[in-house]
């Protein structure tokens, strides 16, 4: 109590009362006005809490991680001030200087996304409508969707082209293997070389022990027997090469039938845990909060004044 001399602190507040009171009095009176709805608008609050699903991370980041990036992204930011209109909602007159900023501004202000301790993501949205908030819940969650699909189909989009090149490829390869094995059956008589140089065999050992060889058939089957030895190797590897290229041409066919089908997939990358839906009652201002804070402030204000009133003498040092 030194710095009231030694006087009662009761004492002083009796003494200046009435002071207190109208200055607390005025305070309350104040916090009501301009907490009123007439001056200060009331803004509603709508949630909705989301899991990811269906999202392909990159390097380290999580899934959650990936989710929360594509719903705070500048191009959904921009799509829900467009759609929403709400440079005039928020009475932004986007012609000045710096209004877009403004506008931002005002945005982040009034929506907040963050991840939550569960590995989830919350979405809380501010208006002075409360349809209107709910709406722009809905808004961000359907533009993730719609962003999160966009960029997996580009990505499954060029690994479609790759695989469809690699078909092609493939394809014409074989189509070249094909027409060489073709030469070979029709110029050579060539279909399998392991049977056909067994058979010739038998052939030409049950003509030599016949004892009866006709010099026709002797000559055909040398000319059998010649294309066997010439062109056989050939055949046995452009068949195996033939073969191999085939079940590749198979294998990269089974991977394009599924990156074309995920291409052409509609999915949703968020479960959504809790839905938004309008707040039948606002979030702020809190009028008792203001009312309480302002009463307080004035009569701390108040004392300090009484304070170094009371303690002039020992602030003004005498001439």
């Amino acid at each position: 109590m030194n710095a009231f001399n030694n006087i009662s602190f009761l004492k002083v507040l009796f003494r200046w009362k009435w002071h207190l009171t109208v200055v607390v009095g005025a305070a309350i009176l104040l916090g009501t006005i301009f907490s009123a709805e007439w001056i200060v608008k009331p803004k509603y609050k709508s949630s909705a809490v989301l899991y990811p699903a269906n999202l392909t991370p990159y390097g380290n980041e999580t899934a959650t991680e990936q989710m929360l990036q594509l719903l705070q992204s500048a191009d959904i930011r921009t799509a829900i001030c467009e759609r929403f209109n709400l440079a005039d909602h928020y009475n932004i007159n986007l012609a000045k200087k710096g209004a877009q900023s403004v506008l931002f501004d005002q945005y982040n202000e009034n929506v907040d996304i963050r991840r939550t301790e569960f590995e989830s993501v919350k979405i809380d949205v501010y208006d002075t409508d409360p349809n209107q908030a709910c709406l722009i819940v809905n808004a961000i969650m359907e533009l993730m969707n719609l962003k999160a699909r966009a960029l997996q189909r580009s990505k499954t989009t060029e690994v479609v082209k790759l695989l469809k090149d690699e078909l092609d490829f493939k394809h014409a390869q074989i189509d070249s293997l094909e027409t060489a094995l073709r030469v070979l059956r029709e110029k050579y008589g060539l279909l399998d070389y392991y049977i056909q140089s067994k058979e010739a065999l038998k052939r030409y050992y049950k003509l030599i022990t016949s004892g009866n060889v006709s010099a026709d058939k002797l000559r055909t089957l040398d000319t059998i027997m010649k294309n066997l030895e010439d062109k056989g190797a050939e055949s046995v590897s452009l068949k195996q090469i033939h073969q191999k290229s085939f079940e590749t041409y198979s294998e990269i066919r089974a991977q394009y039938d599924k990156a074309l089908s995920d291409s052409r997939k509609v999915l949703t990358y968020a479960n959504v845990v809790t839905t938004p839906i309008p707040a039948d009652r606002k979030s702020s201002p809190i009028r008792w909060f203001v009312i309480c804070i302002s009463a307080f402030s004035s009569f701390a204000f108040a004392l300090l004044v009484i304070i170094v009133f009371e303690n002039k003498e020992r602030f003004i040092k005498p001439e």
